[in-house]
């Protein structure tokens, strides 16, 4: 008889710590570290910052890291500024596993090496947040940096810049409660806490710092060669002279 209440209480223990995990979430915090906390001038929703400007970008694949997703949203980024773009997600087994195809060869190659440079959980916290059902958040925190170089078509080095964020995810319903209710009353839209909101804050900061290190390479390059205006190659358009 014991038995079987003790059994009957374990039952009861495992499925409020069921609800209790199934009811809680995450609250992910992004922190600027390295490069991304620097004021920019160049406004990377302006639609012709780089018209006329050919660009391939290259992601290196890293620990911890996929460099597929990166080399899009970059691609799309530059786009949208008017450049035409190119992409190349060099493998160590094939140096050109994923390239686009292009009509020019470019005039600025931006190489981008993002890799996960720390990961640490508090051991304490994950036992305090079992068995508090979550109320008491498990804590990990993640540092990821990225490491950009641009070169010309000659492969002479313009600009370069490494930068690195901390994400600090807190796991649990006490800390997803309070942060949904703070957001939900008080937090503008691009500052909320919960939800995937951290990742446009970390996409806005890293793609305008790349923005700008691309200009500043451009005004280099341009004064390298006496601001010679920079040769625009004609497109292939199929037909035969």
């Amino acid at each position: 008889m014991a038995s079987q209440l003790h059994d009957g209480r374990l039952v009861r223990v495992v499925g409020w710590a069921a609800i209790a995990i199934a009811m809680s979430g995450c609250v992910t915090v992004y922190q600027p570290l390295v490069g991304l906390q620097r004021p920019i001038a160049v406004d990377p929703q302006t639609p012709d910052t780089f018209a006329a400007t050919r660009v391939l970008v290259r992601c290196h694949p890293a620990e911890g890291v996929e460099p597929d997703v990166l080399c899009r949203n970059l691609r799309s980024s530059l786009s949208k500024q008017g450049a035409t773009v190119t992409t190349e997600v060099v493998r160590p087994a094939a140096r050109a596993a994923a390239a686009t195809p292009s009509d020019a060869p470019p005039q600025y190659i931006i190489d981008v090496t993002s890799k996960r440079l720390h990961q640490s959980e508090d051991a304490l916290l994950a036992l305090l947040c079992v068995f508090s059902f979550t109320l008491v958040p498990a804590v990990t925190e993640y540092t990821f940096g990225q490491d950009v170089s641009i070169r010309d078509a000659q492969g002479f080095v313009l600009a370069q810049q490494s930068y690195q964020e901390r994400l600090v995810e807190s796991f649990g319903l006490g800390v997803w409660a309070l942060n949904g209710l703070i957001d939900l009353l008080i937090r503008p839209k691009s500052e909320q806490v919960t939800g995937d909101g951290y990742k446009a804050e970390f996409t806005r900061d890293l793609h305008g710092h790349l923005a700008q290190l691309l200009y500043n390479a451009k005004v280099r390059a341009r004064v390298m060669n006496n601001f010679a205006p920079e040769p625009v190659a004609e497109k292939a358009s199929g037909a035969s002279p």
